[in-house]
Parts: C-alpha cells; sequence; structure tokens
C-alpha cells in the first residue's frame, strides 16, 4: 500500500500543469528537508524579448530575502537588468544538481556574450538553509561569488515557486519537485523560461 501511495503522488506530479517531471529530489521536509545539458543556450546570444505589458512583474511583490551574506534584499534591488531566477535546496540530490548545471551554463553564455543579468537561487528549504547553510553550499559548490543565494519565508517561498511554475509534493520525509529557470527582462516580468527534465527546452513566455 505504501508504494502504491508513492507511485500516486509521482503520478500526480507527472499529471501537472507542466506535465513534465525534472527529477525527484529527497530530503528530510519535516525537518526542512547529472547529467549535463548540451543544447545552446540562445538566451545569452540573443536580446531578452519584452514580456507582455500585461504580466506580472517580480518588483512588485511584496517579498523580502535574506542573501548568504546575512543581509535583506529585494528583488527591485536590481531593478533595470535581467534577472535568471531559479529555486533548488541544498539538500536535493536530483533535481537540483540539474538544475544548478543548466544555470551555469546560462550563465557562461552570457559572460561569453558580455551581457549583463543577475543570477538569484533561492532556497525552496528555508526552514534548513539558513543564510549560513547557503553560505557553505555556494563555497562548496563553487557557485560563481556573481550569484545571489537567497532564502525567505515560508509563504513568500510558496508564492516564488507558484510564480516560477515550480510544482512541489511534500511526502513527509521526501520533497519531490520539479526544475525550471526562468529569465525576466529588466521591468521584472518573465519572458524566458527552461524546463523539462535536464532543462535543455527553452520557452518563450
Amino acid at each position: 500500500m505504501a508504494t502504491d501511495s508513492w507511485i500516486r503522488r509521482i503520478t500526480l506530479l507527472m499529471a501537472g500543469p507542466m506535465t513534465m517531471m525534472a527529477g525527484v529530489a529527497c530530503a528530510p521536509a519535516a525537518n526542512g528537508p547529472a547529467q549535463d545539458v548540451h543544447a545552446p543556450v540562445a538566451a545569452a546570444r540573443e536580446p531578452i524579448a519584452a514580456a507582455s505589458p500585461r504580466a506580472p512583474s517580480l518588483f512588485a511583490r511584496p517579498w523580502s530575502w535574506i542573501d548568504e551574506d546575512g543581509q535583506p534584499v529585494t528583488f527591485a534591488r536590481w531593478r533595470g537588468r535581467p534577472l535568471v531566477v531559479a529555486a533548488m535546496f541544498t539538500q536535493c540530490k536530483a533535481t537540483c544538481p540539474r538544475t544548478l548545471a543548466k544555470l551555469r551554463r546560462v550563465y557562461d553564455d552570457f559572460q561569453h556574450a558580455g551581457r549583463d543579468a543577475q543570477f538569484l537561487v533561492v532556497t525552496l528549504d528555508p526552514a534548513n538553509d539558513t543564510p549560513r547553510a547557503l553560505s557553505r553550499f555556494k563555497s562548496s559548490s563553487g557557485l560563481p561569488d556573481a550569484w545571489h543565494l537567497l532564502s525567505g519565508n515560508p509563504a513568500d517561498t510558496r508564492d516564488l515557486r507558484d510564480l516560477l511554475g515550480i510544482h512541489v509534493i511534500d511526502d513527509g520525509p521526501h520533497l519531490l519537485h520539479d526544475g525550471r529557470i526562468v529569465i525576466f527582462d529588466g521591468d521584472g516580468r518573465a519572458a524566458r523560461a527552461f524546463e523539462g527534465w535536464g532543462l535543455e527546452k527553452e520557452v518563450r513566455l
């Protein structure tokens, strides 16, 4: 019966609005909780397409985050610059490594093209991913210094993951989620996204 319940939960996630599952990430959610992608990243070589003016702006959200240095920040701090936003948590062993690998490729392409953008990574597990934990993770994982690792309160974290289109099932000791990277234009409106198992599928929003 436990196996049947587990299969049903995975099936529900795979049949969600995104109709995709970027991997299964397991961590103790109650305690708070790679495949390389070789497809070219067009986002760094083309201008960020202007999003629909009716799309909600990231900067209009009343969210407040804490970065890995323990400093409070809001997304409006980076108004006027493209923002590349992803979500992960430090104990994830499946979806998040793929997400970060793809994010590195996007970052490298932006760098090679000489294009300016801010890269923000928000934890899905703020109860455990404290600023200190995020700082250790950033260092041990060799993430670029220019990236900002952020944690927030549970409500803001849920709002952000909904805005990014990341679907999560909290199954007691396990946290199942799919992966998505969203590129926002300088007005804070979603313009492009990478999704799919290896986040190799690029879509315009």
